[in-house]
């Protein structure tokens, strides 16, 4: 359905009770649809325990990795950001870098790793790149940022 504002407004864009509002042509038409929310099915439930697995392995780790998780994102953020403004987004914080490195790690070696069931112990003894981030640049998960080399701090357990 169409909508038309009021009081010099072009568009809106985002939720509104229980209509979502939309717009389209860079704000020049502006359409509204009536929010479901959609229903759970079995792959949600086990993408949400996947995350929560990984939530608890980052929370586990020792400070220092997590340190150098947090200085990579920082020089990311001022690196590796897009020159052109209109596809500047906001870049990811450590949690998100270690959950993407997992989760393309796990890609890389669906044979032997279960995002659910992996633990810091298991990482460790099969020499997994997502144990330091330096090796998580070298195995091509994350970009290079300036002195990725020094960032060598081993995930363990406190």
């Amino acid at each position: 359905m169409r909508v038309t504002f009021i009081n010099g407004v072009k568009a809106y864009s985002g939720k509104l009770g229980e209509m979502v509002f939309y717009n389209h042509y860079n704000y020049l038409l502006c359409q509204v649809r009536q929010f479901t929310y959609p229903t759970l099915g079995e792959n949600h439930l086990k993408m949400k325990d996947i995350f929560l697995h990984l939530n608890e392995l980052y929370l586990e780790a020792n400070a220092d990795f997590r340190d150098d998780l947090k200085t990579y994102a920082l020089y990311n953020s001022r690196e590796n950001v897009s020159r052109i403004p209109s596809l500047r987004h906001k870049m990811p914080n450590a949690k998100t870098l270690f959950t993407q490195c997992m989760w393309k790690w796990a890609k890389e070696h669906p044979e032997s790793v279960d995002l659910k069931t992996v633990t810091l112990t298991d990482m460790l003894a099969i020499d997994s790149p997502v144990c330091r981030v330096c090796t998580c640049v070298n195995a091509g998960y994350i970009k290079k940022v300036t002195g990725w080399e020094r960032l060598d701090k081993i995930i363990s357990t406190p």
